[in-house]
């Protein structure tokens, strides 16, 4: 087997062009909002309740110099504000605004139609064996995974 035949077939190998073509369609979709899939992925979080930067960063895998990157732009968007924790007046939380739940209600949409459409080569059972797959690969090698995991 010649050596870019055996590339061409490794899993690792799939799995990045996969994941390159994924990421290129979903940053595509997520232009419109002036969102990232990492800015996406902090403001989904966040919507869930009010987080701290530092939870932020443990639940997405950031580092903390990328996170207030991020929550800059998400502030500068209009999508989220730093406000003072309630439970700890020493500490900041990221809260999303109401036009950060829009932008994520609609982008969220998007993405989920964008996702039908880049997975319809596969049957429905293919799908939920792929995403199986997936969610045990990344619990098993990503130590920030969460337990409740928003395949974002």
């Amino acid at each position: 087997m010649s050596t870019s035949a055996w590339i061409s077939a490794a899993t690792g190998y799939l799995m990045f062009r996969v994941g390159d073509a994924a990421r290129d369609r979903i940053e595509q979709e997520l232009a419109q909002w002036g969102l990232a899939g990492k800015e996406l992925r902090v403001l989904a979080f966040a919507h869930e309740g009010a987080c701290s930067q530092q939870d932020l960063t443990r639940l997405t895998g950031m580092d903390r110099t990328t996170m207030v990157a991020v929550v800059d732009k998400l502030e500068r968007l209009g999508y989220a504000r730093r406000e003072r924790s309630a439970a700890d007046r020493r500490k900041y939380v990221v809260a999303v605004t109401g036009a950060g739940a829009d932008a994520l209600g609609a982008a969220a949409a998007r993405l989920a139609a964008a996702e039908a459409e880049f997975l319809a080569p596969l049957d429905a059972d293919e799908r939920r064996q792929l995403n199986g797959f997936l969610a045990r690969l990344h619990a098993a090698h990503d130590p920030a995974c969460p337990s409740d995991d928003h395949g974002i």
